[in-house]
């Protein structure tokens, strides 16, 4: 039921949130995710929360600024990411007078909990808000990075012998692997017959690409995750979704696949659109 709610929330802030939806719920992701790095990695949560919270509030400046430019307050647009790179050299000098010997050590915690949670979700703000079909990319994403762990888990469980990486994750199969990256690229297939209206116009073979890229990225932020739960020693990164874990053994695989998809997205969408209105001029 906890991850039917995940689905839903997702969907619905997609394609009924309007401007605010989707980056909102991003926010959430964002602000939870944080917390849990920095718990898992014990830099900030702990013994240092006014550190805790400016990270916070420069990591939440990204999304933010996305959305103040998209919806006109070009002006915040400008001052927000000012304030967030005040912020940023606050934080800085506020480790000079953390008094441990491993201050280096949780400032590069610090820095990584922001670069590694919340410049990839900017990457799915910005798709989301991408013109003409971004949106309904990133739903097709989300479907995709869903239908990979399904794929992955039915076929790994069916005929899975063959390790794929025993390092980090011993039950991850070559066969689950290819089980998912089949499901991705049907899926991104069948979406362009499917659903024309939403994805044509670019070619069955561009969105089945699609799948491949996010069957891929999505293992290898799985992949990542797994490495540094086993560099701290836990088994989830938290318990606040009941039977899943925490929210990054959620968006493990989108952080690393969104960026991924919104660089796709520019080199097949955008700037094919680019040069035919340039043509036409």
């Amino acid at each position: 039921m906890s991850g039917a709610v995940y689905v839903a929330l997702i969907v619905c802030s997609i394609l009924f949130g309007q401007n605010w939806g989707f980056p909102l719920l991003c926010c959430i992701f964002i602000f939870l995710g944080v917390m849990e790095f920095q718990k898992m990695t014990q830099s900030n949560f702990y013994d240092s929360p006014r550190s805790l919270f400016v990270d916070l509030l420069v990591a939440l400046s990204m999304p933010v600024t996305v959305a103040m430019w998209v919806a006109g307050y070009e002006f915040l647009g400008i001052i927000v990411p000012l304030a967030a790179c005040v912020l940023a050299m606050i934080r800085f000098v506020m480790q000079l007078y953390a008094h441990r010997a491993d201050a280096l050590r949780h400032m590069a915690f610090s820095i990584m909990s922001v670069a590694y949670v919340a410049v990839p979700m900017v990457f799915a703000v910005l798709l989301y808000f991408s013109a003409p079909i971004g949106k309904y990319v990133l739903l097709l994403m989300f479907v995709m990075i869903w239908l990979n762990d399904t794929g992955a888990f039915l076929v790994g469980s069916a005929i899975g012998s063959h390790r794929l990486f025993a390092r980090l994750s011993p039950k991850k199969s070559w066969e689950g692997f290819v089980g998912g990256l089949v499901f991705c690229v049907v899926a991104g297939y069948l979406a362009s017959v499917l659903f024309p209206n939403y994805f044509g116009g670019h070619g069955s073979m561009v969105y089945a690409g699609m799948g491949a890229l996010v069957s891929v990225m999505s293992t290898w932020g799985d992949l990542f995750e797994s490495m540094i739960k086993r560099a701290v020693g836990v088994k989830d990164s938290g318990n606040i979704i009941p039977g899943h874990g925490g929210i990054l053994d959620r968006i493990d695989s989108l952080l690393f696949v969104a960026p991924a998809t919104f660089i796709y997205y520019i080199i097949y969408f955008l700037l094919p659109l680019t040069f035919t209105i340039v043509a036409g001029a």
